[in-house]
Order: structure tokens, then sequence, then C-alpha cells
């Protein structure tokens, strides 16, 4: 059941005159709170403006608050966010992330890339 102050954050706003990051705040909502967990009922949801809502799952996705695993989306917990931006800017961390699956380079691909 949706409380009333996430009817609050959440309720589709117009596209224009909105700042990206308050756009961003109710497309990230929608999706941790599954009211729209694909592209096409994300934009249903917005307002019909697929461009903005595909532009903020881009930002979204690359803020790592969220993943995109075919056509669903999700929002990433705290635990998975942490993990990803370790990897991603950690020096010599040898992990990669395919799929939500963490993997360790072989010891020759790792030496090579020394």
């Amino acid at each position: 059941m949706i409380t009333e102050v996430q009817k609050y954050i959440v309720a589709p706003l117009p596209p224009f005159g909105v700042k990206a990051e308050e756009f961003d705040w109710m497309v990230y909502h929608a999706i941790a709170w599954n009211q729209a967990t694909t592209l096409p009922a994300l934009i249903e949801y917005a307002g019909g403006d697929g461009d903005a809502v595909e532009a903020s799952v881009r930002r979204l996705i690359s803020y790592l608050l969220i993943d995109r695993q075919g056509e669903r989306l999700r929002a990433l917990s705290v635990g998975e966010s942490i993990l990803r931006c370790q990897v991603r800017h950690g020096n010599g961390i040898p992990l990669e992330i395919e799929n939500g699956v963490i993997k360790i380079p072989s010891t020759e691909q790792g030496r090579e890339e020394r």
C-alpha cells in the first residue's frame, strides 16, 4: 500500500520546468517502490516523455543507484552500490561484475593489465 508521503514524492511531474535531480528522484522511487520497473512503464508513469526518462535512467545507472537487466530496472542495495563504486574507482581491485555475478579475472589477464 502506498502511503500519503509516497504519493507526494512519486507523483508524476511534467518534464518541462523540473530540475533533472527532481525528475531523477521521481524515477528512482518509481523503480525502488516497484511502481514502474521497465522503460515503457516508466515513460507512462512520468507522463510520456521518453527522452527525459531514458536520460534519467542513464544518469541513475551511472550514479550506481539502479541496474538494468534486460528490460527490467531495479534499485541497487547499499552494499551493491558500494561494491560497484569500489570496483569502478578502486585501483588494483581485480574484480569484475557481469550480470550481477562477481568475477575474479584469471591471473594471466591480471598480469597483462598491470
